[in-house]
């Protein structure tokens, strides 16, 4: 069982007492990659926390088209809404990579947070921020170009976890055209012009951050920094 549970923000701050009754509660699971956790439209799965490995949360439409909302590293949650009014699960969850996952009930965690305050607050501030986000990547989609989309993108990913790292995005084209919500050649064509620009490069099949100020100046304003053109 996991032991370092105040890593998990939703935990922080609880006593020892309300971390013995959380561990009682919670069920760890393990999946291969490519096993599906739980679906969409099916009954409330619970509380999810990723452990271990890569999850990617995702919906398909009626056409079959498979739309990514996140890819979770550890220690992320997720079907925190449902977990909470007892819904139906809101998109589906399957392991990308050989996962570990955190699982505790709807009826758990009702009665979890009907006790602890601390555990309650945690809840309801984390809740109201994955909102901001999801109100963020709407206007995102709303008011920003790709380019500028995709420097916020690289930005997140390879400041994941808090570690500044020049890393090459995990992402494939597929799957970052998913994200955006936009087509793999669109995704082709930004990310030319942002190694024209010299804000990424290419190292064999990976794209790396060559030059960090730049993309932050793009993510931020919307437009290329002063000097860059567009191409």
């Amino acid at each position: 069982m996991w032991t370092n549970w105040k890593a998990i923000p939703y935990f922080a701050g609880l006593s020892a007492c309300a971390l013995e009754r959380i561990e009682a509660a919670a069920r760890c699971h393990n999946y291969q990659a490519g096993a599906l956790i739980f679906a969409e439209g099916d009954r409330c799965a619970g509380f999810h926390i990723v452990l271990e490995g890569l999850v990617r949360i995702y919906r398909m439409n009626a056409e079959g088209r498979l739309h990514t909302l996140s890819l979770l590293r550890p220690v992320s949650a997720f079907n925190e809404v449902a977990a909470v009014d007892g819904g139906v699960n809101p998109f589906n969850a399957v392991a990308v990579t050989q996962a570990q996952v955190l699982v505790i009930s709807h009826d758990h965690l009702l009665n979890l947070m009907a006790t602890e305050r601390t555990l309650l607050s945690n809840y309801v501030q984390l809740l109201a921020h994955v909102n901001r986000e999801y109100i963020e990547r709407l206007e995102d989609m709303t008011f920003r170009s790709i380019p500028s989309r995709l420097a916020k993108l690289f930005l997140y990913e390879s400041t994941y976890a808090g570690q500044i790292a020049e890393a090459p995005t995990q992402l494939t084209q597929e799957e970052i055209a998913a994200i955006l919500g936009t087509t793999r050649e669109v995704v082709g064509r930004a990310l030319r012009s942002l190694l024209n620009a010299g804000l990424l490069e290419k190292r064999g099949r990976h794209m790396y951050i060559a030059d960090r100020h730049g993309l932050e100046w793009l993510a931020e304003h919307n437009t290329m920094p002063a000097g860059v053109a567009e191409s």
